[in-house]
């Protein structure tokens, strides 16, 4: 509980200095659109990192039901489970790749 509350609290230090860190810049349209690429990353990962979350809570859940209904297939079940959560980690990271390139491809550039 207590290494929840550590991160917890280096989450909110590091979205607090965020905001100054924005306001540097002296241009309103560049402060504008950061704003809502940082607003939507937080929307879109806390999301896709809940939705994978529960994906990956059901198909271990489904696994475990079908190895105590039948011991013998426990590990074809393992085998699919492992590749099932590989897919849905690999769509999390996809919303993060997107989310960075949000951040760091500049649309003010001429």
């Amino acid at each position: 509980m207590r290494k929840f509350f550590v991160l917890l609290f280096a989450a909110l230090v590091v979205v607090l200095t965020a905001s100054a860190v924005f306001a540097a810049e002296s241009d309103p349209a560049k402060l504008n659109y950061y704003g809502w690429a940082t607003a939507g990353a937080l929307i879109g990962l806390g999301a896709a990192a809940g939705g994978g979350g529960a994906g990956m809570g059901q198909g271990l859940r489904g696994i475990l039901e079908g190895s105590a209904r039948n011991p013998g297939v426990t590990g074809k079940l393992m085998t699919l489970f492992i590749v099932g959560l590989a897919l849905i980690e690999s769509l999390v990271i996809y919303v993060l790749v997107f989310v960075l390139i949000t951040f760091y491809a500049n649309p003010f550039v001429k």
